[in-house]
């Protein structure tokens, strides 16, 4: 891609496939969306030129999804970065599992409900407690072996149980009385971990849940939580997938078998009533999205030529660029545009290697993933203090169930980031905290 752009000006790009630092000579860089705090907070990046925003150019800002084209390129009230790629994640289960009548009736009869593609994360739950304690094997891949992967998880069961999905008008309503309305891990208003709030407590309860009907088995030593073989061999009955594990399940006669199967990340079946507290029962699945991933495209402030730059980073997630980037599966590559998530662009999703009917189950799963409907999604850490912050909560909630208590867990977890906190100046950790917010 990067050729084709210095045939179209004549300008040369050398490219380095080592992660950037802020000690080296490169003028941009493709980072994980995770890590634009920790450019932008000590000014080292460029703003985007407010003419990539409007509506007349090339790049077509207005077709990218709110989340990308707003809150996850912002730092400081300043577009700091071009979104290149998102994340997406999907559930995929074992269709020749859930196809077995015996099964079927013995579900049914315990958990009052079908054996179907979980809606909620409770179904989620039922459904590896069913198939643990029918097999008497653990019905899950074990859970991700690195701190990022189990935090992320962790936040993805929380989201949905942390608030009800409002509509615009809702939201304008609930933030005006509210200004925690949309704080997720941290208090916008106090700066206070929220790690004990409903949503964690909820995703703790459903982990510890797992962990007691024996669904969950141990990484083994030296051993990676890889979803795709635990699915491939029939260890795993169903997993949360991400696009790039996707591009992985086994292909028979060029495509992937039909027993595997594919659906939308459950929502919760219960929430936190926004003015008491306590819980409600949903009474339809109550999905809000949690975007933690994706690349973004940034300028350093040290580049000669930030016009050339960001004309480059422009050209790699405009609307034909994008496009090949999410038909590469092995790229692993979400949409950051509305129009791939529309049924006449099915065919950037062919590549994973799924019939035309269930490539638009797969597209189907994303645009539920995107939640464009959901005005009040909640996001990763995005601090120059996420690493720290991932870390030090990821190893108390990996022990729940297996030597702590739900709340003993969150405890910890909250004790281990106020700690960290308590190094960093107060008016240092108040700027993160707004910034990484989307405030001024």
């Amino acid at each position: 891609m990067v050729k084709a752009w210095e045939v179209r000006t004549g300008a040369t790009v050398t490219i380095a496939r080592e992660t950037m630092t802020s000690a080296d000579d490169s003028d941009l860089g493709i980072i994980p969306t995770n890590d634009l705090g920790a450019w932008a907070e000590p000014g080292l990046l460029s703003p985007v030129p407010p003419k990539l925003r409007a509506s007349d150019n090339p790049f077509q800002w207005f077709g990218l999804l709110p989340a990308y084209g707003e809150r996850l390129v912002e730092w400081g009230g300043q577009t700091q970065a071009i979104p290149l790629t998102s994340d997406g994640f999907v559930i995929v289960y074992r269709a020749d599992r859930f196809a077995d009548k015996t099964a079927e009736e013995e579900f049914q009869k315990q958990y009052k409900h079908a054996l179907t593609a979980p809606a909620t994360w409770e179904e989620f739950a039922d459904v590896a407690e069913f198939f643990a304690k029918r097999d008497k094997t653990p019905s899950l891949p074990p859970l991700p072996a690195d701190p990022e992967g189990m935090f992320d998880l962790f936040c993805r069961v929380a989201a949905s149980a942390d608030r009800r999905a409002f509509n615009d008008v809702e939201l304008t309503s609930r933030t005006a009385r509210d200004r925690d309305a949309l704080a997720f891990q941290v208090s916008t208003t106090t700066g206070k971990p929220r790690l004990n709030s409903f949503g964690f407590q909820y995703a703790a309860q459903w982990l510890d849940r797992l962990q007691t009907a024996k669904a969950i088995p141990a990484v083994p030593p030296g051993g990676l939580a890889d979803p795709i073989p635990a699915l491939a061999d029939g260890r795993a009955v169903l997993a949360v997938v991400s696009l790039a594990q996707l591009a992985r399940l086994p292909r028979e006669n060029g495509g992937v078998p039909t027993r595997f199967a594919i659906s939308g990340i459950p929502g919760s079946g219960t929430y936190p009533n926004p003015d008491t507290g306590k819980p409600v029962i949903a009474p339809s699945p109550n999905y809000v999205p949690y975007f933690s991933g994706g690349r973004l495209g940034v300028v350093r402030t040290r580049c000669p030529h930030p016009e050339a730059a960001f004309d480059l980073l422009a050209d790699l997630g405009g609307p034909a660029r994008s496009a090949e980037l999410v038909s590469t599966p092995g790229l692993g590559a979400g949409p950051v545009r509305i129009a791939y998530l529309d049924r006449d662009h099915l065919i950037v999703w062919l590549g994973y290697a799924l019939s035309a009917e269930r490539s638009k189950e797969l597209q189907d799963a994303l645009r539920h993933f995107a939640g464009q409907s959901v005005k009040n999604p909640t996001f990763e850490l995005r601090g120059p203090d996420r690493s720290s912050l991932v870390a030090a909560a990821a190893d108390p909630l990996r022990k729940i169930g297996v030597g702590l208590k739900p709340n003993d867990a969150l405890a910890q977890a909250e004790a281990a980031w106020q700690a960290l906190n308590a190094k960093v100046p107060p008016e240092t950790l108040q700027a993160w905290q707004r910034h990484a917010a989307g405030l001024k």
